[in-house]
């Protein structure tokens, strides 16, 4: 009997799949759910009933569902037609027929970011490091000439900048550039995957933040911030424990998050339901931005429980819920801040306010058109954890969320995301990254007069001070300001650029404001092909993509956008960088030597303990 089975199993396999389910059976399909075991005792023909799903009279059965009993033959051309008829009657679906074949766009696919091109710049900018760019009054872009040099200034782009004693620095060619200075380039870093996987720390990490830090054979500090599309915590929290993992010290102001760039939002919006995190995480972070009445899903389920039937609140998510009677509350935006922790419960949620009058709870819209906006912090599909395999992210939440609501409207669901690769995180990243650039320098700046020796010693030679003398003066002759600061405000507010016609003032009391140009690079390290390589291949060429392998992609694949670089790990991707740039650096710096003498290699004195 076993064989005999056996051979009837491999022999449907053959066999139409449509009959195989049902379909074309002139049987009841519910007389067919025990058809093996009748099939096994021969009272049946076996043709007569094939292997079916359990229907008709299960008490899950959706009655929409059932197929009809009775069936008749009909040519094809027939069948064609009953089916456009079906799909006219179906209030679920579009007028239009090719709406029925399967879906091929992708549901993250609809805000056109695959005809984003990258910006390319108008003119050069120098790799010469910022601090021998502004600091020192150099203008390597533009050889200097006698008028410069009589005139005490030196020209670069139209810009002019003064010295207080006409005096000019003297650079001699170099074999390496050792002296301490901040790079005109800078690094922007995702977080998980690259330095961080999960509860565990790459190893490398450390080491690679600590080289951009200044410990490298070039004394070289790079600026460098943190774009993650996680989320689910203050920034102030998330640079906590980036400090402690990788053991260096982690500003709010280096951080973005997925729904950092949010915070914009706040003007806009009133009553906004916040998803995602753990407990009430997310709506602390939302608190903390502004935002005037943030509620989440759990405060919607402790209102009527009936919302999610299949879920209950816990003692703990009870004591968190706010008694919110939301029949009278229009909820104006749905802000998913981090990964959801209960999909079912949220995606109902979702969905009822999208479809909902004015995004009032127990409404529906006729039109569907009436609910409250949908933002998304990011689209990540997939991401890395200390798992074998990728977990699905924030991406597969919002295919789950559009591909029901088209289901049940016929419509495409309208997202505003945020994160990687969209080019409002982008331009947010731009605006950090300056400031953090600018931060850098002014520390490094702040350092330098600490250390000033007395101005009997100061040399022009770099290797001994980043200052010309008449700037290491100005610490010393306080007086000379008098004539370089309008009388009618105190030096301290004054407006200090080196792009001004004064020039530079490093005078103590003297506040520095620093226009800096772009960075000559900017090297993204990152994990994802689809969000990370993605985002900085799209929107400015100078920056510059690296994919790692600790992370989501894995060695051997084909990315679907391609790096500029694949690295082993994110210390290897920094070696890199530093080296690129310290040839392009050394390159320049040679070239726009003002004294023409051999060569020289820099050497620094090491003090043994």
């Amino acid at each position: 009997m076993a064989d005999k089975l056996t051979e009837k199993l491999v022999d449907m396999t053959k066999k139409p799949f449509a009959k195989h389910h049902g379909h074309g059976s002139k049987k009841n399909t519910a007389a067919t759910r025990s058809s093996v075991a009748v099939r096994h005792d021969g009272g049946e023909d076996e043709d007569a009933n094939p292997v079916a799903f359990p229907a008709g009279d299960t008490d899950d059965a959706d009655p929409k569902s059932k197929v009809p009993e009775k069936e008749t033959k009909s040519s094809s051309s027939k069948d064609s037609a009953l089916k456009v008829n079906s799909l006219k009657d179906n209030s679920l679906k579009t007028d239009s027929v090719d709406n029925s074949k399967p879906r091929r766009k992708s549901f993250l696919e609809n805000d056109k970011i695959e005809n984003f091109t990258p910006a390319t710049r108008k003119k050069r900018v120098s790799s010469l490091s910022l601090s021998d760019q502004w600091i020192n009054g150099t203008a390597p872009m533009t050889p200097l000439d006698a008028n410069a040099e009589r005139n005490g200034s030196i020209s670069s782009s139209s810009t002019k900048f003064s010295s207080r004693k006409n005096s000019v620095l003297v650079r001699e060619r170099k074999k390496t550039i050792e002296h301490e200075r901040v790079a005109s380039y800078a690094f922007a870093f995702d977080i998980d995957g690259v330095l961080i996987r999960g509860p565990e720390t790459i190893p490398q990490a450390p080491k690679a933040l600590r080289m951009l830090n200044g410990e490298n054979k070039y004394n070289i500090k790079v600026p460098y911030i943190f774009i993650t599309n996680g989320g689910g915590r203050s920034e102030k929290a998330r640079c906590k424990d980036l400090s402690k993992r990788l053991k260096i010290t982690v500003t709010e102001d280096q951080v973005i998050q997925g729904h950092t760039p949010m915070k914009d939002l706040v003007p806009v919006y009133k009553n906004v339901l916040v998803v995602g995190g753990v407990l009430d995480s997310c709506r602390k972070v939302a608190e903390d931005y502004g935002f005037k009445n943030v509620y989440i899903p759990l405060d919607i389920m402790k209102w009527n429980p009936s919302v999610t039937p299949y879920y209950q609140l816990n003692d703990e998510e009870k004591a968190i819920a706010k008694d919110v009677d939301f029949s009278k509350v229009n909820i104006d935006a749905i802000l998913v801040f981090a990964d959801s922790r209960n999909w079912a419960a949220d995606q109902q949620i979702i969905l009822e306010l999208l479809l909902s009058e004015n995004g009032i709870m127990g409404t529906i819209c006729p039109t569907a058109d009436s609910g409250p906006g949908l933002y998304f912090a990011h689209s990540d599909f997939v991401w890395a954890t200390d798992y074998g395999l990728n977990r699905y992210g924030m991406g597969a939440l919002q295919v789950s969320i559009a591909a029901l609501y088209q289901e049940h409207t016929g419509k495409e669901l309208e997202v505003t995301r945020f994160g990687k690769p969209q080019r409002g995180t982008f331009r947010f990243a731009e605006k950090v990254l300056s400031n953090w650039r600018r931060e850098t320098l002014s520390e490094h700046v702040e350092q330098l007069k600490l250390e000033r020796t007395d101005s009997s010693n100061t040399s022009h030679d770099h290797d001994e001070s980043l200052f010309t003398e008449s700037e290491t003066d100005a610490f010393d002759d306080e007086d000379d300001d008098d004539d370089d600061v309008n009388d009618d405000n105190d030096s301290t507010t004054q407006i200090n650029d080196p792009f001004s016609e004064k020039g530079l003032d490093l005078s103590k009391g003297s506040k520095i404001i620093l226009e800096l140009p772009p960075a000559s690079t900017v090297y993204f390290v990152g994990d994802t092909p689809e969000s990370d390589i993605r985002f900085a291949n799209s929107h400015d060429s100078s920056w510059y993509s690296i994919l790692v392998k600790t992370g989501v992609y894995q060695d051997g694949a084909t990315p679907r956008y391609t790096p500029k670089k694949i690295c082993e790990n994110v210390l290897e991707a920094v070696e890199f960088a530093i080296e690129r740039e310290h040839k392009k650096e050394l390159e320049e710096w040679n070239k726009s030597a003002t004294v023409d003498t051999p060569v020289v290699e820099e050497r620094r004195e090491v003090t043994r303990v």
